[in-house]
């Protein structure tokens, strides 16, 4: 009996085990749209900085984010166009995302001067490289762990039009060398 009980809660923990590697980021990137437009995003590559598709992802180099978007209407330049990132690691024993601390450090910063090549203006089936660099913050990288999925926010907010442009990304991610 004892057996049999020991048997059935081995079972009921490996049944409710999360995945290690969440939405298949062990081998591709998944990412959606985190804004409403009225730019909108229809394609998301990580590439390196000559362009070649790059995963994993090292966030311990500079990382383009190929974004492919339609932008109907608005030109956003510096300097109120403004750029957020947000950090969220994954925690099998929840599963679910916990947030990394950054400090303040990517929050309301200049767009166009951290990695945005402004300005962007209207047109259709544009692809915008935004730059990813955490070269100039090692206290937010020293607190990632090496090989794990990680995933982000990439915000855009404009203040002249008060539009927003957001993309969450899920990848797998190194980020010691």
């Amino acid at each position: 009996m004892l057996s049999r009980c020991l048997c059935l809660l081995s079972l009921v923990a490996l049944s409710s085990a999360c995945d290690t590697w969440p939405n298949s980021t062990e081998t591709k990137v998944t990412w959606w749209q985190c804004s409403s437009g009225p730019v909108m995003v229809t394609n998301v590559n990580p590439t390196d900085k000559k362009g070649t598709y790059e995963y994993p992802i090292r966030l311990t180099e500079p990382l383009l984010i190929a974004t492919t978007i339609n932008d109907p209407k608005s030109t956003y330049s510096s300097p109120g166009l403004k750029q957020t990132i947000k950090v969220w690691s994954w925690n099998p024993n929840t599963c679910g995302w916990t947030s990394v601390p950054t400090f303040g450090l990517l929050n309301n910063i200049d767009a166009c001067s951290n990695g945005v090549p402004c300005p962007i203006k209207p047109g259709n089936n544009q692809v915008v490289n935004l730059e990813l660099d955490f070269s100039d913050t090692p206290a937010i990288i020293n607190l990632l762990k090496n090989d794990k999925p990680y995933q982000l926010e990439y915000l855009l907010h404009d203040d002249v039009t008060k539009e927003d442009l957001c993309v969450i990304f899920q990848a797998r991610a190194l980020t010691h060398s």
